[in-house]
């Protein structure tokens, strides 16, 4: 791999972002089955249930931001994991609805220590291709524990409805103590402790703004798939628990595949007719989904969607960075952006689904994404005057 990072940490981050994200994959979809399976929720109730993480992830990342930034980086980010498990564990002593939603939304609070440290930390001293690649090496490395996650959840949830807990606590205290352990190897750059540089001139690109409002619409579009999708499979499609992991797998691999891509290559930075593009793209595959009725169907679509996905994902994460002198705060903006629109795909989807159908999900999200590009447009053309 070219040397994107200066120093030592890849040996670090790379493996913690994978971990995290095959834990947080892993408990995340075997929460929604275990609201459905085991307590009986509805769509909309599910709905509800993951939006209640994202707000929580949310409401942290504005909220825990004074505390990880005192914190070293990597006692922030242990703590997440070994919090995350504990709350994984009060759940299974008090199995409940209320519990599931309480526990589930502290743990997404928690999760507000983890990606903005790591996200800062692994594009802390880089610039230009260096930083394109040093967004690519962390985002394939997540969406690699995201590939697997989804498959490896419903093959447990197909053996025991609360196994994916069992498995998430597992992982989460593993990569805890496995952080802690690690974290002499490579020690955070003195700037990220104290956010952004002393007199550091900022150097921001204005696509950032579009950018952020591509992150938001196709966080919001994927919401659907993480979130509700699963319930209209099993119920609609008579998909098992393992088949439907395994379409969100296609899906996710094909962000894999995205990211490792977009990492290596420059020559789409800065060519400011791509930031809107993308988000047509992503309208061009949202209208499909209208149509779309089989298993075989779902999974083409949502390879390409994924790939779609990394796309305006690196974008986002690139030009939020890029020129920065305080990038754990743009990388915090990234994050919250990205979650509102999952809280609005979670809530939005599943009470359009309960109350009126599964193709209304996609004609409400294109009247969203249109509204989105326009934005988009007139955000690009005021940067060229």
């Amino acid at each position: 791999m070219p040397a994107a990072l200066p120093d030592r940490r890849l040996v670090l981050l790379l493996p913690s972002a994978f971990l995290a994200a095959l834990a947080i994959g892993i408990v995340n979809l075997g929460f929604l089955f275990v609201a459905k399976e085991a307590y009986g929720a509805g769509p909309a109730t599910v709905g509800w249930f993951a939006a209640l993480w994202a707000i929580s992830y949310f409401l942290g990342c504005i909220v825990l931001k004074p505390l990880s930034r005192i914190l070293p980086a990597p006692v922030s980010m242990a703590l997440m994991h070994l919090s995350s498990a504990a709350l994984l564990v009060v759940h299974l002593l008090t199995p409940s609805l209320l519990s599931a939603f309480v526990c589930n939304s502290l743990y997404g609070f928690a999760c507000a220590l983890f990606w903005p440290r790591l996200m800062g930390w692994i594009t802390s001293g880089v610039e230009g291709p260096a930083l394109g690649r040093a967004n690519g090496a962390f985002s394939a490395s997540w969406s690699m524990g995201a590939v697997v996650s989804p498959y490896i959840s419903g093959m447990l949830t197909e053996r025991g409805v609360f196994l994916p807990l069992y498995v998430g606590i597992a992982v989460f205290l593993g990569t805890g103590l496995f952080i802690l352990a690690a974290r002499h190897i490579a020690p955070p750059p003195a700037q990220l402790a104290s956010g952004a540089r002393k007199g550091a001139t900022d150097h921001s690109s204005p696509l950032r703004f579009p950018s952020w409002v591509g992150v938001f619409l196709i966080y919001a579009f994927m919401a659907v798939f993480f979130n509700i999708f699963p319930l209209y499979a099993k119920d609609e499609l008579a998909m098992s628990e393992s088949g439907i992991g395994l379409v969100l797998l296609i899906r996710a691999a094909a962000t894999a595949l995205g990211f490792a891509f977009v990492g290596r290559i420059a020559s789409w930075h800065f060519r400011v007719a791509l930031v809107p593009l993308a988000v047509l793209a992503a309208l061009c595959l949202d209208i499909l989904f209208i149509f779309i009725k089989t298993p075989m169907a779902f999974a083409l679509g949502l390879f390409a969607t994924g790939l779609v996905m990394a796309f305006i994902y690196s974008m986002s994460l690139f030009y939020g960075a890029s020129g920065a002198s305080d990038r754990d705060r743009r990388v915090t903006i990234h994050e919250a952006l990205l979650t509102a629109g999952q809280i609005l795909g979670s809530i939005a989807g599943g009470l359009v689904y309960q109350l009126v159908s599964w193709s209304s999900i996609f004609i409400w999200l294109a009247v969203l994404m249109a509204a989105g590009l326009a934005l988009q447009v007139g955000m690009v053309r005021r940067g060229r005057e």
